[in-house]
């Protein structure tokens, strides 16, 4: 048995998502009869309403934020939890209006987690409900004490419940990795916020990308293929490089203190040699293979896992 994979379902979305931006943003510009999102579907043409919605959604205004959706995630280890949590923005009291809450500048979302604490864990291990990071993946040696590992913990917790331990305490036991489900309700202004967010190459494509990508499929699926589109590097804007947000993190990969592989895009839009013209795509494997470089093998290979995931050259951000 494989160790399962994190799974997207989407539950239920705002209906006509498109035509729900282009109504109210309609509503807010012309002194024209109002318009609802059905009439907006029934009148206006396809290619003007999904024109608009781009536009107004490049835009990350708060109109964004009139469209929700709610998605099941199955088969995400605690350790995703606990990353995915922090990008809830709560309120804010204001110092000069105690006691008034402040709307926070970024788009919230909410959680509604499976508890541990009434669900039985005694078969985690069993099962194989439990994250199996890439790197113990390929080391046999390793992954045979981690998964042994995973059935001494699944052993004890059984140990302590059947002597009487409540649920609730046996759990303290069970391990970051350990696999479970939660709801998670975002509008687009929060999906484009994750994805700007977690899309980047800096950060953990390994944990993120099957739940960015489920959430993604998912709406290019059951509601408009143009939710593609929202996954893009944060240093792009459409096909232009905009500059780096992680200027240091990829200092320290480029001068191997940090031993990860460098990000592409950083390397040819900030390091290379020539600056004024950006490398076509058939010169730079020539050019990087010149290029005395940390962990470049690894950088290579992760490119292509990233020209899938961002629908972009790796290198110079170019779609297709």
């Amino acid at each position: 048995m494989n160790n399962p994979e994190p799974k997207v379902t989407l539950m239920t979305c705002t209906e006509f998502p498109l035509e729900t931006v282009y109504a109210v943003w309609e509503a807010s510009k012309t002194e024209d009869r109002l318009r609802t999102p059905i009439e907006i579907r029934d009148e206006v043409g396809v290619d003007e309403v999904e024109e608009l919605f781009r536009a107004v959604i490049a835009q990350k205004i708060p109109i964004g934020e009139h469209v929700d959706f709610v998605f099941m995630i199955e088969n995400v280890s605690v350790s995703w939890r606990e990353q995915a949590v922090r990008h809830r923005i709560g309120t804010e009291i204001s110092p000069e209006r105690l006691g008034i809450d402040l709307i926070p500048d970024l788009a919230k979302s909410s959680w509604w987690s499976q508890s541990m604490r009434i669900q039985d864990m005694g078969k985690f291990a069993t099962n194989k409900a439990y994250r199996l990071p890439p790197t113990i993946a390929v080391r046999k040696d390793l992954r045979l004490e981690y998964d042994n590992t995973m059935k001494y913990i699944e052993a004890l917790y059984n140990t302590l419940v059947k002597a009487g331990v409540p649920m609730e305490d046996a759990r303290e036991l069970i391990p970051l990795g350990a696999q479970h489900r939660i709801s998670w309700k975002l509008n687009i202004g929060s999906l484009q916020h994750i994805i700007g967010k977690r899309g980047c190459w800096i950060l953990q494509l390994g944990i993120w990308g099957p739940v960015i990508m489920g959430m993604v499929d998912e709406l290019a699926q059951k509601v408009h293929p143009i939710f593609r589109e929202l996954v893009c590097p944060p240093c792009l804007s459409g096909d232009d490089f905009t500059g780096c947000i992680y200027m240091e993190e990829c200092r320290r990969r480029l001068t191997a203190d940090d031993a990860l592989p460098p990000c592409p895009l950083h390397l040819v839009y900030h390091h290379l040699p020539t600056k004024s013209i950006v490398p076509t795509p058939a010169e730079l494997p020539a050019i990087i293979e010149r290029i005395e470089l940390p962990m470049k093998e690894q950088m290579v290979e992760r490119a292509e896992q990233y020209r899938t995931f961002w629908g972009r050259d790796p290198y110079i951000g170019m779609r297709g």
